[in-house]
This record gives C-alpha cells, sequence and structure tokens, in this order.
C-alpha cells in the first residue's frame, strides 16, 4: 500500500528509485528477453512507477504529458509542474521513454540513392532536424516563464522525432543498392566513407556542426532565431517536395513534416508573444530578460518560475 502522507521530494524520491529500476531492468531484458524473472521485475516495478506517478499527479501536478489531464478540472497542468532543472536539487524524473512508433508512417519501396542524398540535408543539413532539436532543447534553460519552457521542450522533442522520420526515409530509400546503382546516382563519395549507414551531412556534403544553431541565453534573440530556423525549414522541405511530388510514398511524409514546421512558427510566435507580454513594451529588445531585467511570470503561483 502506497503511504499517502509522502511530501513532494519524498514521492520523487520514491519515482527516481523506482524509475531507474525500470530504466535498468529494459536494458537487462535487451540482452535477456527470455528472463522470466527479470519480466517478473519488470511488471512489478513499472505497475509500482505507475502507481507514483499518478499520485504525484494528484498532488503535485503531471511528471509526464500522460498525467496532465487528470481530474475533471478542465486546466492543462503541464506547465503548472517545475522542470527538472528549476527544481530544488534537480530530483525528478527526466528521461526522454523511447516509443516505437513514427509520427507519420513511412513505406518506401524503391530505392533512390539521388534523392537520398537530398533528404539527408534535414537530417544534418543547417537547417535540420538535428539542429533543430538541439536548439530547442539547449535554448529552454534560460526561458523566464513556462510557456516558452514548455514549448521549447515540447518541439525539442518532437524534432527528435522528425529525425528518427527522416533517417528512416534515408534508410529505406538507401537500403538494397546495387554497386551500379550507388556509382550511377552520384552516391559513391557517401559511401565509401559510410557504406549506407545515417550520417549527419547537409546535401552538399558538408558535416553537421553545432555552430549551425544558437543558443544565445536571450529569449527574445532565442525566439526569433527560432522562428526564422521554422520557415527555413519549410523553405527546404518546399525544395525537397519539387523534387519529389511524383511520388506519394516520399512526398506525403515530406509534406507532414512541412506541415509542422508552419505549426511550430505558430507556437513560438505565441511564446514569443507571452514573454513581450511580460516586459516593458518600451524594450523589448534593448535588454536581455533572462540577465539584464528578468520578466515577471505570468505563470500560475505554482509554475516555479523566477518573478
Amino acid at each position: 500500500m502506497m503511504d499517502r502522507n509522502l511530501s513532494r521530494e519524498q514521492l520523487l524520491g520514491k519515482i527516481n528509485e523506482v524509475s531507474f529500476a525500470v530504466d535498468d531492468i529494459l536494458l537487462f531484458l535487451d540482452t535477456h528477453p527470455c528472463s522470466e524473472e527479470a519480466l517478473a521485475y519488470y511488471r512489478e516495478a513499472a505497475g509500482m512507477r505507475r502507481e507514483l506517478m499518478e499520485e504525484y499527479a494528484h498532488c503535485y501536478g503531471p511528471l509526464t504529458v500522460d498525467d496532465a489531464v487528470h481530474d475533471t478540472c478542465g486546466t492543462w497542468k503541464w506547465m503548472t509542474q517545475p522542470f527538472p532543472w528549476q527544481m530544488e536539487g534537480g530530483r525528478c524524473e527526466a528521461m526522454w521513454n523511447y516509443v516505437k512508433r513514427l509520427q507519420y508512417p513511412i513505406k518506401i519501396t524503391q530505392p533512390n540513392a539521388k534523392l537520398a542524398q537530398f533528404i539527408m540535408s534535414q537530417y544534418g543539413g543547417p537547417d535540420g532536424e538535428i539542429a533543430a532539436s538541439m536548439r530547442y532543447l539547449s535554448q529552454r534553460f534560460s526561458m523566464p516563464n513556462q510557456m516558452t519552457v514548455a514549448t521549447l521542450t515540447d518541439i525539442g522533442t518532437e524534432e527528435l522525432a522528425h529525425m528518427e522520420m527522416i533517417g528512416t526515409i534515408v534508410h529505406q530509400l538507401t537500403r538494397n543498392l546495387s554497386m551500379e546503382e550507388i556509382e550511377k546516382s552520384g552516391f559513391g563519395p557517401y559511401y565509401t566513407d559510410h557504406t549506407v549507414g545515417i550520417w549527419p551531412q547537409a546535401a552538399g556534403g558538408i558535416p553537421f556542426n553545432a555552430c549551425e544553431f544558437q543558443s544565445k541565453g536571450d529569449p527574445i534573440t532565442d525566439l526569433f532565431e527560432d522562428l526564422a530556423a521554422e520557415q527555413k525549414a519549410r523553405s527546404t522541405y518546399d525544395n525537397i517536395l519539387r523534387t519529389v511530388k511524383d511520388i506519394p510514398e516520399i512526398a506525403d511524409p515530406i509534406r507532414f513534416l512541412r506541415a509542422r514546421e508552419v505549426v511550430h512558427f505558430q507556437r513560438f510566435g505565441e511564446a514569443l508573444r507571452s514573454l513581450q507580454e511580460e516586459l516593458d513594451a518600451k524594450n523589448f529588445y534593448a535588454f536581455n530578460p533572462s540577465f539584464d531585467m528578468p520578466a515577471s511570470c505570468s505563470c500560475p503561483s505554482e509554475c516555479g518560475c523566477r518573478r
């Protein structure tokens, strides 16, 4: 039976302990999939974690989006729970959980190394998904209100899923290629270095470099960077679509990814507006609201923001 009198810190401590056990036994099961003892231990630990997470959400707010609406209050509570670096001691279950599904189905039947070279730019190119994810997940630490923190966290996480989608497209376009196809398509230089493995580079062959994205520590600067990044990615997808528009099995997931860039642009615009509303309108571009003149947070009192 669970002790209903646990404090927030005690409950988080128990969640961390059982979550570590779950994560560790998952790794063991990856190499020992038939171990009945390990499977039984996993079931017990996973059930205990689910119970603890539900209790925490009921008392203090959600740790995952699965519990963001856990009662009939009609309020989205995802932003009220502090993020790991905002909590005293940083004690919070912060590990990503992998889900075995693509955000949009991909099933490419005809290999095409030439198209793979174009599309891989959205894996490791200057406006690709790796850069987007690293940009947003890095920038969120210096954001002064929960709306921008949550927006960057959730979009940055989604970009990881888009990186997997692009990797899947490139993989399916390059698997089962003959050496003749590799040579004729101009895929030879890439093949020489990486065979048909997935490696981050732009369509022009330039390797991914962390200098291709910014994390300036100034929320106004970073959010304008993000708005531009989403439009540049949308433009790149437009360019790719012109080359694959007559191949539905490739064009359809690319159109989906393009549509997500448009949505992200909208969400970043709203996050920027929320931050500007907390600043002196005369000083939008004159000061760093995370360093020089901290913004006054309009989030719920329990969000844990700097005020």
